[in-house]
Parts: C-alpha cells; structure tokens; sequence
C-alpha cells in the first residue's frame, strides 16, 4: 500500500511526524483487516483514528519542534485537546480541502459507529419466528456485500485523502524524501472515483 512507502527517507528533524506517520499506517491496514473479517464498527473506529493520526501527521511535519504535545525538557506531556485543537486548525487554515474532506468522513463515523447505537446491532443479531423462534447474535458481522464493497472504498479513499496531504505538505515544506511508489498518486486517485457511482447505485437498492 502506497501509505507504507509514502516516504524513503527524512531530510529534517521531524521525530513527531515519524511517528504519527506510523500510526497512520497501523490502524489505516487495521480498518482494511477489520472489515475483510466483518467487523464494520471497529473497521470504522480504527478508521477514525487514521484520521486523526493523519491530522497530527500532517501538522507536525510542517511544526517539528515537540512543544506541542511534549516537553522534552522535564517529559510533561501537553493536553492532547489543546494539541488536537492547534492542528485541526492549522489544517483548516492551509489545507481547507484536505481538512473538510477529512472532517466530512469523521463526521459521519460519529453519528453512525462511534458510539453504541442500536441501529448497528442488526449487523450481528437476528431473531427468526416461527414454531421454533432462533434468536442469532452473530460473532462476526452478516454478510453484505454492498455495504462492505461501499467500505472498503471509502477506506481506500480516506487512505488516498491522507497520502495526498502528505505529500502536498512535504511538496511546500519539505520533511522527506518520497518512495518512487509516490509517483502513482494521481493514477490510484483517478482508479478510485470510478466505481463510486456503481457502488452506492448497488447499496441503495
């Protein structure tokens, strides 16, 4: 996956940025194996904290110097709030498309995963009636191939989002020596609006 070799090499101090960088990639591959296994409400909190990862990622890469989550002089951490609050804003005001895209999809696992709700228990329980009632409450998710075929797009394109930011910010601001895998951005984002359409057509009937 191009997330896992966005980068060859760092060319300036940006020890913070390595290590969002890192968590990008961990739970982005933990959102894909979730729902290959049929797990869509962890797949979408593993989504979410991609995400995030990819926000302090991205903002990092640009403020290197450590302050804003830690003070290496006395080991304090900052208040993980008022770091979230810094980058999120800092990405509105220089990556405005980035961040509403990034916004857009965050928003959404919050009204539909990110807290207990009954509506995602139809995902794995199942009562059946009859002479001989069966009352299913199901490990793994039931299958349904329009939804997952819908998710893992959407796990693809949030991947795409991030990869994209990342390279436009070390574009302006350098950071890092690129993968030569970077160069083929523009086709994987071009390969993944194609079949959006098709998809949601598919889920919707």
């Amino acid at each position: 996956m191009l997330l896992s070799n966005i980068m060859d090499w760092p060319i300036k101090d940006c020890d913070i940025f390595i290590r969002f960088l890192s968590q990008m990639k961990k739970f982005h591959t933990l959102c894909l194996t979730s729902l290959v296994r049929q797990h869509r409400i962890q797949a979408q909190m593993n989504l979410r904290y991609f995400l995030e990862s990819t926000v302090h990622a991205a903002y990092s890469l640009v403020h290197v110097e450590t302050t804003n989550y830690f003070d290496s002089a006395d080991g304090q951490t900052h208040d993980p709030q008022k770091a979230s609050r810094a980058a999120y804003r800092w990405l509105g005001e220089h990556f405005q498309q980035h961040s509403d895209e990034i916004k857009k999809i965050k928003d959404q696992i919050d009204e539909q995963t990110a807290h207990a709700n009954v509506l995602n228990s139809f995902r794995n329980f199942l009562f059946v009636g009859g002479d001989t009632p069966e009352i299913h409450t199901s490990f793994f998710d039931f299958e349904d191939d329009p939804w997952l075929k819908v998710d893992l797009w959407e796990c693809a394109q949030a991947g795409l989002i991030a990869a994209e930011l990342i390279l436009d910010i070390r574009e302006k601001f350098g950071g890092f020596i690129p993968s030569r895998k970077a160069g083929i951005l523009p086709q994987l984002i071009a390969s993944n609006e194609a079949p959006l359409t098709k998809l949601e057509a598919a889920r919707n009937t």
